[in-house]
């Protein structure tokens, strides 16, 4: 298996964080063992969509769905691999006022 550093963009996301309905997106990166770039994307994209904050707070929109696209992806070693795997990185931000 090889070891892959996906860095993800979330838009979109309609939250209920504090009572008040609003916009938010997202960075995500995470750290995968795939046996592709393919199938690492399709696995971060996957666990970003069952995160705890945003699955027990996102209201449903069919009219604007939310959106998780590939920012980047890279192969790395070993060694980065194990140093870093257990600290994804993930930062909310609203984008936009309260509705």
């Amino acid at each position: 298996m090889k070891r892959f550093l996906v860095d993800l963009r979330g838009e979109n996301f309609l939250l209920n964080l504090d009572g008040e309905p609003r916009k938010f997106g997202f960075t995500l990166s995470r750290y995968l063992r795939a046996a592709d770039a393919v199938i690492a994307e399709k696995k971060a994209i996957i666990l970003a969509r069952q995160l705890p904050t945003l699955k027990q707070v996102l209201i449903s929109d069919n009219e604007d769905p939310p959106r998780i696209v590939l920012q980047q992806i890279r192969e790395i070693s070993p060694l980065l691999f194990a140093l870093r795997r257990r600290q994804p990185r993930f930062e909310l931000v609203a984008e936009e006022g309260p509705l």
